[in-house]
Protein backbone atom coordinates (compact mmCIF):
# COMPACT_ATOMS: atom_id res chain seq x y z
CA UNK A 1 0.00 0.00 0.00
CA UNK A 2 1.43 3.48 -0.84
CA UNK A 3 1.95 6.72 1.37
CA UNK A 4 -1.47 7.96 -0.23
CA UNK A 5 -3.60 4.93 0.63
CA UNK A 6 -3.22 5.25 4.23
CA UNK A 7 -0.69 6.59 7.30
CA UNK A 8 0.85 4.88 9.73
CA UNK A 9 1.27 6.24 13.00
CA UNK A 10 2.87 9.47 13.54
CA UNK A 11 6.46 9.53 14.55
CA UNK A 12 8.43 12.19 15.77
CA UNK A 13 11.86 10.31 15.31
CA UNK A 14 11.04 9.40 11.81
CA UNK A 15 10.19 13.13 11.40
CA UNK A 16 13.64 14.47 12.52
CA UNK A 17 15.57 11.89 10.22
CA UNK A 18 13.80 13.46 7.58
CA UNK A 19 14.64 16.55 8.43
CA UNK A 20 18.69 15.74 8.89
CA UNK A 21 18.26 14.06 5.82
CA UNK A 22 16.70 17.28 4.19
CA UNK A 23 19.26 19.40 5.51
CA UNK A 24 22.75 17.38 4.26
CA UNK A 25 21.24 17.39 1.08
CA UNK A 26 20.77 21.06 0.77
CA UNK A 27 23.39 21.35 2.94
CA UNK A 28 25.53 20.18 -0.39
CA UNK A 29 22.89 22.02 -2.35
CA UNK A 30 24.00 25.31 -0.58
CA UNK A 31 27.99 24.22 -0.41
CA UNK A 32 28.13 24.27 -5.04
CA UNK A 33 27.21 27.96 -4.68
CA UNK A 34 29.64 28.69 -1.63
CA UNK A 35 32.05 27.09 -3.59
CA UNK A 36 31.83 29.69 -6.46
CA UNK A 37 33.76 32.60 -4.91
CA UNK A 38 36.85 30.25 -4.69
CA UNK A 39 36.35 28.60 -8.31
CA UNK A 40 36.23 32.88 -9.09
CA UNK A 41 39.60 32.96 -7.43
CA UNK A 42 41.55 29.41 -8.11
CA UNK A 43 39.81 28.96 -11.90
CA UNK A 44 38.95 32.62 -12.86
CA UNK A 45 35.34 31.94 -13.62
CA UNK A 46 33.58 35.30 -15.01
CA UNK A 47 30.28 36.10 -14.19
CA UNK A 48 28.63 34.05 -17.22
CA UNK A 49 30.39 31.31 -16.20
CA UNK A 50 28.88 31.28 -12.21
CA UNK A 51 25.86 32.14 -13.80
CA UNK A 52 25.88 29.08 -15.99
CA UNK A 53 27.25 26.74 -12.49
CA UNK A 54 24.05 28.23 -10.90
CA UNK A 55 21.88 27.49 -14.25
CA UNK A 56 23.55 23.78 -13.99
CA UNK A 57 22.30 23.00 -10.61
CA UNK A 58 18.70 24.54 -11.46
CA UNK A 59 18.48 22.47 -14.44
CA UNK A 60 19.43 19.13 -13.21
CA UNK A 61 17.07 20.17 -10.03
CA UNK A 62 14.03 21.16 -12.38
CA UNK A 63 14.49 17.66 -14.50
CA UNK A 64 14.77 15.14 -11.46
CA UNK A 65 12.10 16.59 -9.16
CA UNK A 66 9.16 15.93 -10.93
CA UNK A 67 10.08 12.84 -12.40
CA UNK A 68 10.81 11.58 -8.83
CA UNK A 69 7.16 12.83 -7.81
CA UNK A 70 5.37 11.23 -10.34
CA UNK A 71 7.24 8.18 -9.53
CA UNK A 72 6.33 8.40 -6.14
CA UNK A 73 3.08 8.81 -6.45
CA UNK A 74 2.79 5.38 -8.09
CA UNK A 75 3.94 3.76 -4.86
CA UNK A 76 6.67 3.89 -2.32
CA UNK A 77 10.02 4.50 -3.14
CA UNK A 78 11.63 5.18 0.18
CA UNK A 79 14.78 4.11 -1.84
CA UNK A 80 15.32 7.22 -3.13
CA UNK A 81 15.54 9.28 0.36
CA UNK A 82 19.45 7.44 0.96
CA UNK A 83 20.27 6.78 -2.67
CA UNK A 84 19.26 11.03 -3.35
CA UNK A 85 21.85 11.15 -0.42
CA UNK A 86 24.64 8.76 -1.92
CA UNK A 87 24.66 10.68 -5.47
CA UNK A 88 24.78 14.21 -3.62
CA UNK A 89 27.57 12.92 -1.99
CA UNK A 90 29.36 11.70 -5.14
CA UNK A 91 28.54 14.59 -7.34
CA UNK A 92 29.82 17.51 -4.53
CA UNK A 93 33.07 15.33 -3.47
CA UNK A 94 33.90 15.59 -7.20
CA UNK A 95 33.58 19.28 -7.98
CA UNK A 96 36.96 19.86 -6.61
CA UNK A 97 38.63 17.21 -8.61
CA UNK A 98 37.47 18.04 -11.87
CA UNK A 99 39.92 19.47 -14.28
CA UNK A 100 37.69 21.25 -16.50
CA UNK A 101 35.22 23.76 -16.76
CA UNK A 102 32.61 21.01 -18.44
CA UNK A 103 33.65 18.45 -15.93
CA UNK A 104 33.05 20.58 -12.81
CA UNK A 105 29.38 20.89 -14.80
CA UNK A 106 28.75 17.39 -14.71
CA UNK A 107 29.70 17.28 -11.26
CA UNK A 108 27.43 19.73 -9.99
CA UNK A 109 24.25 18.04 -12.02
CA UNK A 110 25.19 14.83 -10.20
CA UNK A 111 25.14 16.58 -7.12
CA UNK A 112 22.02 18.03 -7.50
CA UNK A 113 19.97 15.04 -9.34
CA UNK A 114 20.74 13.44 -5.74
CA UNK A 115 19.64 16.51 -3.98
CA UNK A 116 16.25 16.55 -6.43
CA UNK A 117 15.88 12.36 -5.15
CA UNK A 118 15.55 13.16 -1.75
CA UNK A 119 12.97 16.22 -1.64
CA UNK A 120 9.48 15.40 -3.59
CA UNK A 121 10.13 11.69 -1.36
CA UNK A 122 11.00 13.58 1.72
CA UNK A 123 8.47 15.71 1.81
CA UNK A 124 5.58 12.73 1.19
CA UNK A 125 6.94 10.74 3.86
CA UNK A 126 7.38 13.31 6.24
CA UNK A 127 3.97 14.35 5.97
CA UNK A 128 3.25 10.56 6.53
CA UNK A 129 4.82 10.59 9.57
CA UNK A 130 3.74 13.94 10.92
CA UNK A 131 0.80 14.30 13.23
CA UNK A 132 -2.70 16.10 13.19
CA UNK A 133 -0.55 19.17 13.13
CA UNK A 134 0.71 19.00 9.50
CA UNK A 135 1.91 22.74 9.09
CA UNK A 136 3.49 22.69 12.19
CA UNK A 137 5.28 19.28 10.94
CA UNK A 138 6.07 19.99 8.00
CA UNK A 139 7.81 23.36 8.76
CA UNK A 140 10.32 21.09 11.20
CA UNK A 141 10.66 19.46 7.60
CA UNK A 142 11.50 22.47 5.49
CA UNK A 143 13.45 24.27 8.35
CA UNK A 144 16.28 21.19 7.77
CA UNK A 145 16.69 22.13 4.64
CA UNK A 146 16.96 26.09 5.50
CA UNK A 147 19.49 24.94 8.11
CA UNK A 148 21.58 22.93 5.96
CA UNK A 149 21.89 25.84 3.18
CA UNK A 150 23.04 27.87 6.31
CA UNK A 151 25.70 25.48 7.50
CA UNK A 152 26.56 24.83 3.81
CA UNK A 153 28.66 27.44 3.29
CA UNK A 154 30.29 27.50 6.62
CA UNK A 155 31.16 23.76 5.70
CA UNK A 156 33.03 25.26 2.74
CA UNK A 157 34.85 28.39 4.40
CA UNK A 158 35.74 25.84 7.02
CA UNK A 159 37.15 23.03 5.05
CA UNK A 160 38.24 24.65 2.05
CA UNK A 161 40.30 27.25 3.69
CA UNK A 162 42.96 25.01 4.91
CA UNK A 163 42.69 21.81 1.90
CA UNK A 164 42.08 23.73 -1.10
CA UNK A 165 39.20 22.71 -3.45
CA UNK A 166 40.09 19.26 -2.95
CA UNK A 167 38.29 19.41 0.48
CA UNK A 168 35.24 18.69 -1.03
CA UNK A 169 35.90 15.33 -0.30
CA UNK A 170 35.18 15.57 3.33
CA UNK A 171 32.23 17.27 2.53
CA UNK A 172 30.54 14.65 1.17
CA UNK A 173 31.39 12.08 4.35
CA UNK A 174 28.38 14.30 5.43
CA UNK A 175 25.53 12.77 3.69
CA UNK A 176 26.90 9.70 3.67
CA UNK A 177 26.32 9.39 7.07
CA UNK A 178 22.57 11.04 7.02
CA UNK A 179 21.86 8.28 4.52
CA UNK A 180 22.19 5.41 7.32
CA UNK A 181 20.60 7.46 9.26
CA UNK A 182 17.48 7.64 7.18
CA UNK A 183 17.63 4.00 5.89
CA UNK A 184 17.53 3.13 10.11
CA UNK A 185 14.27 5.25 11.08
CA UNK A 186 12.86 4.69 7.36
CA UNK A 187 12.78 0.81 8.62
CA UNK A 188 11.63 1.29 12.02
CA UNK A 189 9.00 3.80 10.55
CA UNK A 190 7.52 1.02 7.57
CA UNK A 191 6.98 -1.88 10.14
CA UNK A 192 4.43 -0.23 11.69
CA UNK A 193 0.88 -0.91 10.92
CA UNK A 194 -0.84 1.23 8.45
CA UNK A 195 -4.14 2.55 9.46
CA UNK A 196 -7.07 5.51 8.57
CA UNK A 197 -6.59 8.79 8.27
CA UNK A 198 -9.53 10.48 7.55
CA UNK A 199 -8.67 14.45 7.07
CA UNK A 200 -6.40 12.79 4.38
CA UNK A 201 -9.19 10.77 2.72
CA UNK A 202 -11.41 13.65 2.98
CA UNK A 203 -8.71 15.28 0.64
CA UNK A 204 -8.39 12.79 -1.72
CA UNK A 205 -12.08 13.02 -2.60
CA UNK A 206 -11.17 16.68 -3.66
CA UNK A 207 -10.55 17.57 -7.35
CA UNK A 208 -7.24 19.21 -8.59
CA UNK A 209 -6.97 22.91 -8.55
CA UNK A 210 -4.93 23.29 -11.74
CA UNK A 211 -5.58 27.05 -12.31
CA UNK A 212 -4.12 28.23 -8.93
CA UNK A 213 -1.54 25.64 -8.66
CA UNK A 214 0.05 27.21 -11.81
CA UNK A 215 -0.34 30.69 -10.75
CA UNK A 216 1.72 29.48 -7.16
CA UNK A 217 4.50 27.52 -9.55
CA UNK A 218 4.97 31.05 -11.14
CA UNK A 219 5.10 32.35 -8.01
CA UNK A 220 8.00 30.41 -6.28
CA UNK A 221 9.64 30.99 -9.88
CA UNK A 222 10.43 34.37 -9.59
CA UNK A 223 10.65 34.06 -5.71
CA UNK A 224 13.69 30.86 -6.71
CA UNK A 225 15.16 33.19 -8.92
CA UNK A 226 15.66 35.65 -5.73
CA UNK A 227 16.78 33.50 -3.62
CA UNK A 228 19.57 32.26 -6.02
CA UNK A 229 20.22 35.64 -7.19
CA UNK A 230 21.35 36.02 -3.67
CA UNK A 231 22.67 33.44 -2.81
CA UNK A 232 24.88 33.70 -6.12
CA UNK A 233 25.77 37.26 -6.48
CA UNK A 234 25.96 38.72 -2.75
CA UNK A 235 28.90 37.02 -2.33
CA UNK A 236 30.54 38.03 -5.56
CA UNK A 237 29.71 41.54 -5.24
CA UNK A 238 31.87 41.21 -1.54
CA UNK A 239 34.18 39.75 -3.81
CA UNK A 240 34.74 41.97 -6.44
CA UNK A 241 33.54 45.53 -5.37
CA UNK A 242 34.30 45.38 -1.75
CA UNK A 243 37.45 43.31 -1.86
CA UNK A 244 36.43 40.78 0.82
CA UNK A 245 37.82 37.13 0.36
CA UNK A 246 35.84 34.26 -0.44
CA UNK A 247 35.88 33.10 3.19
CA UNK A 248 34.79 36.39 4.12
CA UNK A 249 31.95 36.12 1.63
CA UNK A 250 30.46 32.87 2.10
CA UNK A 251 29.85 33.99 6.03
CA UNK A 252 27.62 36.41 4.76
CA UNK A 253 25.91 33.79 2.66
CA UNK A 254 25.75 31.46 6.01
CA UNK A 255 23.99 34.70 7.47
CA UNK A 256 21.56 34.99 4.82
CA UNK A 257 20.50 31.39 5.42
CA UNK A 258 20.54 31.47 8.49
CA UNK A 259 17.85 33.99 8.92
CA UNK A 260 16.19 31.96 5.81
CA UNK A 261 15.64 28.74 8.62
CA UNK A 262 14.33 31.17 10.82
CA UNK A 263 12.09 32.90 8.60
CA UNK A 264 10.76 29.18 7.81
CA UNK A 265 9.77 28.83 11.13
CA UNK A 266 8.16 32.55 11.72
CA UNK A 267 6.66 32.15 8.42
CA UNK A 268 4.67 29.10 9.77
CA UNK A 269 3.87 30.68 12.94
CA UNK A 270 2.33 33.88 11.34
CA UNK A 271 0.32 31.63 8.77
CA UNK A 272 -1.64 30.19 11.66
CA UNK A 273 -2.36 33.79 13.43
CA UNK A 274 -2.52 36.30 10.65
CA UNK A 275 -3.51 34.34 7.80
CA UNK A 276 -1.76 32.57 4.71
CA UNK A 277 -1.68 35.74 2.42
CA UNK A 278 -0.64 37.87 4.96
CA UNK A 279 2.82 35.72 4.44
CA UNK A 280 2.87 35.59 1.09
CA UNK A 281 2.64 39.00 0.48
CA UNK A 282 3.91 41.27 3.47
CA UNK A 283 7.85 39.74 3.49
CA UNK A 284 7.88 40.40 -0.23
CA UNK A 285 7.19 43.96 -0.29
CA UNK A 286 9.63 44.10 2.69
CA UNK A 287 12.41 42.42 0.68
CA UNK A 288 12.17 45.16 -2.42
CA UNK A 289 14.09 48.16 -0.03
CA UNK A 290 16.33 45.92 1.79
CA UNK A 291 17.57 44.18 -1.54
CA UNK A 292 18.10 47.47 -2.96
CA UNK A 293 19.94 48.77 0.15
CA UNK A 294 22.94 46.37 -0.25
CA UNK A 295 25.16 48.12 -3.00
CA UNK A 296 25.33 51.14 -0.67
CA UNK A 297 27.15 49.40 3.05
CA UNK A 298 29.81 47.65 4.09
CA UNK A 299 30.46 44.92 4.78
CA UNK A 300 29.56 45.43 8.18
CA UNK A 301 26.34 47.19 7.72
CA UNK A 302 25.38 44.97 5.09
CA UNK A 303 24.79 41.93 8.15
CA UNK A 304 21.69 42.98 9.79
CA UNK A 305 19.57 44.03 6.68
CA UNK A 306 21.19 40.40 5.01
CA UNK A 307 19.02 38.99 8.00
CA UNK A 308 16.00 41.18 7.23
CA UNK A 309 16.25 39.87 4.10
CA UNK A 310 16.70 36.44 4.89
CA UNK A 311 13.70 36.39 7.08
CA UNK A 312 11.52 37.35 4.51
CA UNK A 313 13.16 35.28 1.79
CA UNK A 314 11.91 31.97 3.14
CA UNK A 315 8.71 33.47 5.48
CA UNK A 316 6.75 32.03 2.90
CA UNK A 317 8.47 28.44 2.12
CA UNK A 318 6.74 26.04 4.21
CA UNK A 319 3.31 27.50 3.31
CA UNK A 320 4.29 27.33 -0.49
CA UNK A 321 4.87 23.91 0.25
CA UNK A 322 2.22 22.73 2.10
CA UNK A 323 -0.11 25.39 -0.58
CA UNK A 324 1.14 22.89 -3.51
CA UNK A 325 0.03 19.75 -1.91
CA UNK A 326 -3.30 20.95 -1.11
CA UNK A 327 -3.74 22.01 -4.62
CA UNK A 328 -3.18 18.42 -5.71
CA UNK A 329 -3.83 16.43 -2.99
CA UNK A 330 -3.63 13.04 -4.93
CA UNK A 331 -0.47 14.19 -6.47
CA UNK A 332 1.34 15.37 -3.25
CA UNK A 333 4.87 14.26 -5.22
CA UNK A 334 4.19 15.46 -8.54
CA UNK A 335 3.22 19.07 -6.94
CA UNK A 336 6.36 19.22 -5.11
CA UNK A 337 8.74 17.74 -7.41
CA UNK A 338 7.16 21.17 -9.77
CA UNK A 339 7.20 22.84 -6.94
CA UNK A 340 10.63 22.62 -6.05
CA UNK A 341 12.04 21.51 -9.47
CA UNK A 342 10.40 23.59 -12.01
CA UNK A 343 11.03 26.24 -9.80
CA UNK A 344 14.55 26.01 -9.03
CA UNK A 345 14.86 25.20 -12.52
CA UNK A 346 13.44 29.15 -14.14
CA UNK A 347 15.37 30.50 -11.08
CA UNK A 348 18.57 29.17 -12.49
CA UNK A 349 17.26 31.02 -15.65
CA UNK A 350 17.14 34.10 -14.45
CA UNK A 351 20.33 34.24 -12.34
CA UNK A 352 22.36 33.30 -16.03
CA UNK A 353 20.37 36.79 -17.36
CA UNK A 354 21.45 38.18 -14.47
CA UNK A 355 25.38 37.01 -14.80
CA UNK A 356 25.56 38.71 -18.59
CA UNK A 357 23.83 41.92 -16.96
CA UNK A 358 26.29 41.70 -14.10
CA UNK A 359 29.55 41.24 -16.44
CA UNK A 360 28.10 44.25 -18.72
CA UNK A 361 26.77 46.68 -16.16
CA UNK A 362 28.64 45.55 -12.96
CA UNK A 363 27.31 43.97 -9.77
CA UNK A 364 25.13 46.57 -7.97
CA UNK A 365 23.20 46.37 -10.84
CA UNK A 366 21.92 42.87 -10.63
CA UNK A 367 21.05 43.38 -7.02
CA UNK A 368 19.27 46.92 -8.33
CA UNK A 369 17.12 43.63 -10.58
CA UNK A 370 17.09 41.10 -7.88
CA UNK A 371 15.33 44.11 -5.76
CA UNK A 372 12.46 44.17 -8.43
CA UNK A 373 11.72 40.74 -8.61
CA UNK A 374 9.46 40.37 -5.15
CA UNK A 375 7.08 42.95 -6.42
CA UNK A 376 5.76 40.40 -8.85
CA UNK A 377 6.02 37.62 -6.07
CA UNK A 378 3.55 39.51 -4.04
CA UNK A 379 1.12 40.58 -6.90
CA UNK A 380 0.88 36.64 -7.99
CA UNK A 381 0.71 35.70 -4.17
CA UNK A 382 -2.56 38.19 -3.90
CA UNK A 383 -4.33 36.02 -6.79
CA UNK A 384 -4.15 32.51 -4.98
CA UNK A 385 -7.24 31.51 -3.28
CA UNK A 386 -7.83 28.95 -0.46
CA UNK A 387 -7.01 25.64 -1.31
CA UNK A 388 -10.64 23.66 -1.47
CA UNK A 389 -8.43 20.92 0.88
CA UNK A 390 -7.36 23.54 3.34
CA UNK A 391 -7.69 21.66 6.61
CA UNK A 392 -11.43 23.50 8.97
CA UNK A 393 -9.87 26.02 10.47
CA UNK A 394 -7.23 27.59 8.46
CA UNK A 395 -6.44 31.36 8.26
CA UNK A 396 -6.57 32.34 4.68
CA UNK A 397 -7.34 36.05 5.44
CA UNK A 398 -7.49 37.74 8.46
CA UNK A 399 -10.13 40.70 6.66
CA UNK A 400 -12.05 37.14 5.35
CA UNK A 401 -11.89 35.90 8.80
CA UNK A 402 -13.34 39.10 10.57
CA UNK A 403 -16.04 39.14 8.10
CA UNK A 404 -17.21 35.63 9.06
Amino acid sequence: MSPAAGRRPASRATLFALSLGHGCADMCAGALFALLPFLVVERHYSYAAAGVFALTASVASAVFQPLVGAHGDRGEAHWLLPAGLLITALGIGAVGFATSYPLTLVAVAVCMAGVASYHPEGARWARHASSSRVTADMSIFSVGGGVGYAVGPLVVAAVLAPLGLHGTAVIAVIPVAAAAVVIIALRRFRSLPLGEHGPHRRAQALASEWRPFVILLALFCLASGVTTGLMTYVPLFLVQARASSPAASNVMTSVLLAAAATGTLIGGIAAQRLGRRFVLLVPQLVMVPAIALLPSLSYAAMIPVVVLIGIAMNANMSVGLVLAQEYLPVRMGLATGLTIGVCGGVGGLIVAALGLLGDAAGPSSVLYVIAALPLLVAVLGSRLPQPMAAPPGTVWSLRVEAEQ
